[in-house]
């Protein structure tokens, strides 16, 4: 570790260091999100936790010089701490950057992609990084973004230019060689659907229909053939004729208000969890067509898109407040673990993820007086931190 932090701070004083290839670790991911309370995440990391998302960010016009802005509140010498402490513990783990969240502003659109890339990557060396801790800046970025509380919002509706934004860094990003993900609420990636539309205000007339917050695959763009793929790589995974994946993994926010997930499980056809589960990730891996056609701004042709069981992670939370019982979606790790013992080796999803990771085990779960341990219940059959 010495050498790299020797290496990091030469470049640093240099004014400028190339970042390193950053890659996820080996075998199943158990994925978490968090602000910076060092003693929580490290915990975490110990009991399972390996990509650890820090939350959040967004991609603003600076109001003063007009150029573009990493806004966060985050404190990247905590981030930094944290992640040499894992080192020094031997306890391999990704660091990312959400960019959004719910109510959050979309990517301001005055700027490309690539222009949006630059920027970030910029930044990311010159201010995130902390070379004397040996933290070349965050591993990459996992793109969060949803819908307002006001119906009004713009930020309802992805434009087409925020369409081909995402798309575009996402690709500059990985010919980079930094990791990219993607956190759809379960609507915005929806195998039952065939439909595809840039507003996040639908509702299903089949449950919970007074909730108008819903997506219809917008997310799905970005798993287009448009943006799948990234050509141009130095270094990676090859696929499909010398590209590489753009996004690393896929984690799909199954705790999404009144969710497809919770009207199986938790609505009149009580559908096992794991039963559910299972099936869930087959359909993803299967694929389904969906009508991009339909909407001639974003230039995407209708074709058949997937979530291989490689990329997709399975999103879980604590459920909800006693109430508003049964808004978001809980499972049990058992019942999670019930589900990845049901699939053979090559159906099961390439992790889990939760939020967040200052409720994990500490909160009371899904209305009850009980808490619930998911870090430390994934890692029992995925066995990511072993011993």
């Amino acid at each position: 570790e010495r050498n790299d932090m020797l290496s990091l701070a030469a470049a640093a004083t240099a004014g400028f260091f190339a970042p390193p290839q950053r890659r996820l670790p080996n075998g199943p991911l158990i994925i978490g999100y968090t602000g910076c309370d060092q003693q929580t995440v490290i915990r975490e990391a110990v009991k399972g936790v390996n990509v650890i998302i820090w939350f959040a960010s967004n991609l603003v016009r600076n109001a003063t010089t007009g150029q573009p802005q990493v806004a966060t509140g985050l404190n990247h010498t905590c981030v930094a701490e944290v992640a040499q402490k894992l080192r020094r513990q031997r306890l391999p783990t990704a660091h990312m950057l959400c960019v959004g969240g719910w109510d959050a502003p979309h990517p301001n659109t005055s700027f490309s992609g690539q222009q949006w890339f630059e920027a970030w990557d910029e930044w990311n060396q010159r201010e995130a990084a902390r070379p004397e801790l040996g933290f070349a800046g965050y591993d990459g970025i996992d793109w969060d973004l949803e819908g307002n509380d006001a119906p009004a919002s713009p930020w309802n509706r992805f434009s087409a230019a925020t369409i081909a934004l995402v798309g575009t860094m996402s690709q500059a990003m990985k010919r980079a060689g930094y990791l990219v993900s993607l956190v759809p609420p379960q609507s915005y990636a929806d195998a039952t659907d065939g439909g595809f539309d840039r507003s996040l205000l639908h509702s299903y007339a089949d449950w919970r229909p007074a909730f108008r917050y819903r997506g219809r695959n917008a997310y799905m763009a970005w798993l287009s053939s448009r943006y799948a793929v990234t050509h141009g790589t130095v270094d990676g995974d090859v696929q499909r004729g010398g590209g590489v994946r753009t996004f690393d993994f896929v984690s799909v926010q199954l705790y999404e208000s009144w969710s497809r997930a919770s009207q199986a499980i938790d609505g009149p056809s009580q559908v096992p969890a794991a039963q559910y589960l299972a099936t869930l990730a087959r359909a993803y891996a299967r694929g389904w067509h969906v009508d991009f056609g339909a909407d001639a701004a974003v230039g995407i042709p209708s074709q058949t898109v997937a979530i291989p069981p490689d990329q997709l992670v399975l999103g879980f939370s604590f459920g909800s407040g006693p109430l508003d019982l049964g808004k978001s979606l809980f499972v049990q790790p058992e019942a999670v673990a019930a589900a990845w013992g049901a699939l053979v080796p090559a159906e099961r999803p390439r992790g889990m993820m939760f939020w967040n990771l200052g409720l994990d085990g500490v909160a009371l779960a899904n209305g009850t007086n009980r808490t619930c341990a998911l870090a430390a219940g994934f890692n029992a059959f995925m066995h990511v931190r072993d011993g």
